[in-house]
């Protein structure tokens, strides 16, 4: 096999990124005083979009958007997380203030705004005066919703409330958990405004009645992979599959298609709706009189089940498909012997496509393109559905790495290697050094005709020789004749 070195195509949430954004304002004061009550739980990725800003207008549709993300549920009216939220901010400033500087604004603060109160303190020796504060460890042990590597975590903090250099990093990833709907994000309008909060939520469409009294009024199926975003968390990248006969087909230019709206909802072991997300989009019918159309969900690690489906936006019908799924976590740490914190190198699964697209430099997103949520970049990838192969086919073999430990000079020391394995006979592989902390690469186009009928296993596997570690991602495939 011969590979393609394209890079990094990092999936970058529209969320985030704006290209040829006007200057912003100059922050006022309420938008610095936002800011400042809000820091213990803003990602960056928050912070900086807020600042490039352009309008006051979408500064105050931002701070709507912020909270909606953490409400537990958008249905009420109440949005318990920030209630609770300002009590123990509160609290923080009335603990944990040192020196003019607010307790919220401390490690100790955070910490306590983030983790809660810890549940055991244990204060250290100190030759300090007398009336200054105690350095201290707190103690957190494992409860239902929140977990530590062996069992719990122990945090010390300096007379002046400060913890380790590698805390921000431990806080910076606890804050992110509390985004409870990653799927609401900062998104831009054709006018370059910030799309409202009101806009963001699930309205009553075809689509959405669907979910509500689900039916089946043509084969129809699902798949997922997934990859790691910008701001650290799970992009769910999904294909739906439809038969169209039945449904309202177009022809222009000898083309045939269908205009479906695609929708999908992950749904949490507790019933809640972790995700939404629906999008019209005129689908080309292929030759099997079948439609494939992608879609996009930010997750939270974890089990949930997928429900996705397609309404025939002319004809009225629609089909809805189920399937269980397991959200990784690409954005691991684990902790050393002498208390630092360090991340762990992971890989996405390995996507098997039919092409790489390289789109024209600064082209606007195309939200209604059948394969938008595979827009890496300035690249888009064409995915197969399943994993069933014809000996005719040429598969490109797309993969990405995350975290990989670096020297002084920034530099990582890896290696990544494709293998197509039959039984335990390799068949081919490649190998691709990776030098950066985050990589991606395409393998391909693999010719299938060398193939023999039968199944195989397509492995990644990563050395992270800095780190000592390895990391394994497998798989199956079938070929067929």
């Amino acid at each position: 096999m011969r590979h393609t070195r394209i890079g990094l195509l990092a999936l970058i949430a529209a969320s985030f990124v704006r290209p040829g954004l006007a200057v912003a304002q100059k922050l006022d004061g309420d938008d610095k005083k936002f800011l400042a009550d809000v820091r213990p739980l803003m990602l960056a990725d928050e912070e900086t979009m807020f600042k490039k800003l352009k309008e006051k207008s979408d500064r105050l549709e931002f701070q709507k958007i912020f909270w909606a993300r953490r409400d537990p549920d958008l249905a009420t009216p109440q949005n318990e997380v920030q209630e609770q939220y300002l009590k123990d901010r509160a609290l923080a400033d009335r603990n944990y203030g040192i020196a003019g500087t607010p307790g919220s604004a401390t490690d100790c603060g955070r910490v306590f705004i983030l983790l809660g109160k810890p549940d055991e303190v244990q204060e250290q020796a100190s030759s300090m005066n007398p009336g200054m504060r105690v350095p201290q460890s707190w103690v957190y042990r494992d409860k239902p919703g929140r977990t530590f590597q062996g069992g719990r975590a122990v945090i010390a903090f300096d007379a002046e409330c400060r913890g380790t250099v590698s805390l921000d990093s431990q806080l910076d990833r606890i804050a992110f958990t509390k985004v409870l709907h990653p799927n609401i994000d900062y998104r831009f309008g054709k006018d370059g405004k910030l799309v409202k909060l009101a806009d963001l939520l699930p309205k009553d469409t075809q689509a959405r009645a669907l979910f509500k009294q689900p039916r089946q009024e043509f084969p129809i199926a699902a798949q997922a992979s997934y990859l790691k975003v910008a701001d650290g968390g799970t992009a769910l990248l999904g294909l739906v599959r439809g038969e169209t006969a039945g449904l309202t087909v177009s022809e222009a230019g000898g083309v045939k298609s269908v205009n479906v709206s695609v929708a999908a909802s992950a749904v949490a072991a507790d019933g809640t709706e972790a995700g939404w997300t629906e999008q019209g989009m005129t689908v080309p019918v292929g030759p099997d009189g079948s439609f494939v159309a992608s879609l996009k969900l930010g997750l939270k690690p974890g089990k949930y089940s997928l429900k996705a489906g397609a309404v025939d936006l002319k004809g009225g019908k629609g089909s809805l498909a189920t399937l269980p799924i397991e959200v990784p976590d690409f954005s691991k740490i684990e902790s050393a012997a002498d208390g630092t914190t360090h991340p762990v190198p992971t890989a996405a699964p390995v996507l098997l496509v039919r092409d790489i697209e390289d789109l024209p430099a600064g082209a606007p997103p195309d939200p209604a393109h059948p394969f938008a949520a595979f827009t890496l970049g300035g690249a888009r990838l064409k995915p197969y559905f399943g994993s069933t192969f014809h000996q005719a086919d040429n598969v490109t073999i797309f993969y990405q790495v995350y975290d990989l430990s670096t020297d002084l000079n920034g530099k990582a020391d890896a290696t990544a290697t494709i293998t197509i394995l039959k039984g335990s006979v390799t068949k081919a592989n490649a190998r691709n050094p990776v030098t950066t902390a985050v990589g991606g690469s395409a393998v391909g186009p693999v010719p299938l005709s060398g193939f023999e009928p039968g199944k195989y296993v397509v492995q990644l596997h990563l050395v992270d020789r800095l780190s000592k570690k390895d990391v394994v991602q497998e798989t199956g495939i079938e070929i067929v004749p």
